[in-house]
């Protein structure tokens, strides 16, 4: 399990995008790759319930929790083979799930939910 207070001493962030009136004249990402570091901070606030009800979110079935503890050990290859193992196309999947498994993470019961959609991102990317 990544850390586990993880989720008591950071909140949710969300990476930057870039602005609306420039984004419009290219077709290229507008949302801001994370670092690393910023990725292992959000991987770190994944609780590992017992019953993690983001896999059931999750209309492929991802290993969620373990590929968050995979990024936040900065395992990134074993992270890759987990999310790949239910996840044929994460490059795509990635960008245009609407992330239901963020609405079922237990922490969003009190807290701001995982940032599960923006750390599959990261993965790909980091790979």
């Amino acid at each position: 399990m990544g850390k586990p207070t993880g989720f008591l001493e950071k909140t949710r962030e969300m990476p930057r995008k870039e602005d609306k009136k420039s984004r419009t004249n290219h077709y290229k990402e507008f949302v801001a790759d994370w670092t690393p570091e910023q990725t292992n901070e959000q991987s770190g606030r994944c609780m590992n319930c017992g019953i993690p009800f983001c896999h059931n979110g999750c209309p492929l079935g991802n290993i969620i929790p373990e590929f968050n503890d995979a990024v936040y050990q900065q395992n990134w290859e074993d992270a890759y083979e987990i999310l790949s193992s239910t996840n044929n196309f994460p490059e795509f999947t990635g960008r245009i799930c609407p992330a239901p498994c963020e609405a079922s993470c237990v922490l969003g019961i009190n807290q701001p939910a995982v940032t599960i959609e923006q750390i599959e991102k990261t993965i790909i990317e980091t790979i």
